[in-house]
C-alpha cells in the first residue's frame, strides 16, 4: 500500500500493516511500531493526502507526521526502504508523457475529482462478482501483473468514480481463487461512494451499481448484486459457507466407484496431504470440515456416454490452497481403477502428500457463498454474447472430432488410461 504526501514524501505500508516506511528518495525511515489507525484508513479509503505534511527533527535522524505528532518514524538503510517504493511506483505510476494541453487537463481533471471525494459520503458496500476466470491471472491483485479481477474491479469502480483511485485500495473478498478459476458468486466489499447521506440506506435512492459497474466491464466479468453492510463487516471472516462446483467429461472414468469414495472426505479432517502449505504462515492449520460432498450429472449426451459432463460438489465453510483440486485429482484417479478408496482414509489420518498431479484450474468454480443478514439488490446482465461465442466454438469442435481424419477412438484419454503417464493427462496439471 502505496501513499504519496506533499514535499516528495512517500509512505509505504506493508500488505501485512506491520512496517510503515517513508522515503522523500534519498533519506529513508521506518516505523517499527503499531501502524495507527488514522494511516490505515488513508490507505484503505484512498484519500488525497494533500492535508499531511512531514516534519524532519533531529536532524533528519527521525520523521514525524504534523497532523498525528505520535507516529515518529526513525533513520533506516534506504538500500532496504527505498527499492520496495520505487518498486511500487514503477507498477503504479503513468509513464505516458503528455504535452501541455493534456497535462492541464489532467490537472483540473484531478482536482474535480478531489472536489468530489473532499465531500463525498462513502459506504461500505457488498458485491457480489460472478466471473469466468480462465484467461485471468487470479482474483487477488499481485505486483507483476495487471490482469486479475480485483485489478479489472476496482479501475472500473475508479473509472465511474466510485472510489478515489484504484492504487493500493484494500477490499475484503470471500474466497481468493486461483489463476484460472471461476466463480459464479465472489462476494467482496469495499467503501464506495454514495448519493444517500450518512446513515441512510436506500438502495432506491442510490447508485445503481450493478448497471453503471457493469459497463465498464469486460464480458467475462460482471457485478451480479450489492448490498449495504456494516462498518466491520469482512467478507472472508463472516461467510456461513463456501460451496465449489467441479466439471468434468465422463470418459473412462467409473462414476459408482467415486461416487462410493465421497463420504471417507466428509466430516473434519487433517487434510495436510492435500494442500499446499502457505509458507508466509508461521504455523498453519490444516483441519477443515467438509459437510456435503457429491457427484451429479449436469448434461447427458445419448449419442456417447462418455461425452457426457458430471459435476463435483463440495460444500464446508474454508478451504486450504490448492486442496479440492488435489482431492479431485485422486478421485478421477480412483474412477480409473488407479488407487483403492482406502488411500483417501490414509492419507486423512497421516497427513502425508502423495506426488500426484493436481486436477486443473479451467473446470473449478466458487459457486456460491452464504452470508447472514445481507439484502442484497439485484441487477440484471446479459451474457447471451459469450454463451453465443463459447457454444458455437464447442460445436465445432465437437464436430471435428467426429470427422473420419480426426476421429478419437479412445476418449478416455481426455483423463487417463493406464498406459498414460500420471503428468500427462489433460485434467491433470
Amino acid at each position: 500500500m502505496l501513499a504519496k504526501l506533499v514535499d516528495g514524501y512517500y509512505l509505504y505500508c506493508s500488505d501485512l500493516r506491520t512496517d510503515l516506511l517513508a522515503t522523500n528518495g534519498v533519506s529513508a525511515w521506518s516505523c517499527s511500531n503499531r501502524v495507527p489507525s488514522e494511516v490505515l484508513e488513508w490507505f484503505r479509503l484512498g484519500r488525497p493526502f494533500s492535508g499531511y505534511q512531514i516534519e524532519e527533527i533531529d536532524s533528519t535522524l527521525s520523521l514525524k507526521i504534523k497532523n498525528l505528532p505520535e507516529i515518529i518514524l526513525k533513520s533506516a538503510e534506504p538500500v532496504k526502504v527505498i527499492p520496495t517504493i520505487l518498486t511500487e511506483l514503477s507498477l503504479r505510476e503513468n509513464k505516458r508523457e503528455l504535452n501541455a494541453k493534456q497535462e492541464a487537463a489532467r490537472i483540473a481533471k484531478e482536482a474535480k475529482r478531489k472536489e468530489i471525494f473532499r465531500t463525498a459520503t462513502l459506504k461500505n458496500v457488498a458485491l457480489k462478482v460472478a466471473y469466468l476466470g480462465w484467461k485471468y491471472d487470479g482474483l487477488a491483485r499481485q505486483i507483476n501483473t495487471n490482469d486479475t479481477i480485483e485489478e479489472i474491479l476496482l479501475r472500473a469502480c475508479e473509472k465511474c468514480a466510485l472510489i478515489y483511485t484504484a492504487r493500493d485500495y484494500k477490499i475484503t473478498r470471500c474466497g481468493r481463487t486461483d489463476k484460472g478459476v471461476s466463480a459464479f458468486t465472489q462476494v467482496i466489499s469495499l467503501y464506495l461512494r454514495s448519493k444517500t447521506a450518512e446513515g441512510e440506506t436506500d438502495p432506491e435512492k442510490d447508485y445503481d451499481y450493478v448497471t453503471l459497474i457493469n459497463n465498464v466491464l469486460p464480458p467475462k466479468v460482471k457485478l451480479v448484486a450489492w448490498a449495504y453492510v456494516g462498518l466491520e463487516f469482512d467478507a472472508r471472516f463472516q461467510v456461513l459457507y463456501r460451496s465449489y462446483k467441479y466439471y468434468f467429461p465422463k470418459c473412462d472414468l467409473d462414476i459408482e466407484l467415486m461416487r462410493g469414495s465421497l463420504e471417507r472426505f466428509v466430516g473434519t479432517h487433517n487434510f495436510r496431504g492435500f494442500c499446499k502449505a502457505d509458507r508466509t504462515l508461521e504455523s498453519q492449520n490444516f483441519e477443515r470440515t467438509i459437510t456435503y460432498l457429491a457427484i451429479d450429472l449436469v448434461t447427458e449426451d445419448r449419442d456417447d456416454d462418455k461425452l457426457s459432463i458430471y459435476c463435483i460438489t463440495i460444500l464446508g465453510h474454508a478451504f486450504l490452497w490448492h486442496q479440492i483440486r488435489n482431492m479431485v485429482s485422486l478421485l478421477f484417479r480412483i474412477g480409473l481403477q488407479l488407487e483403492s478408496p482406502k488411500v483417501i482414509s490414509s492419507m486423512l489420518e497421516t497427513g502425508v502428500k502423495y506426488n500426484y498431479g493436481m486436477a486443473s484450474q479451467i473446470p473449478l468454480v466458487l459457486f456460491d457463498c452464504e452470508f447472514e443478514n445481507i439484502d442484497w439488490n439485484e441487477g440484471r446482465i446479459d451474457l447471451s454474447q459469450t454463451w453465443f461465442e463459447s457454444v458455437v466454438k464447442t460445436t465445432l469442435i465437437k464436430q471435428l472430432m467426429s470427422t473420419e481424419l480426426l476421429s478419437v477412438k479412445n476418449i478416455g484419454v481426455l483423463c487417463d488410461t493406464k498406459q498414460q503417464s500420471i503428468m500427462s493427462r489433460p485434467f491433470i496439471t
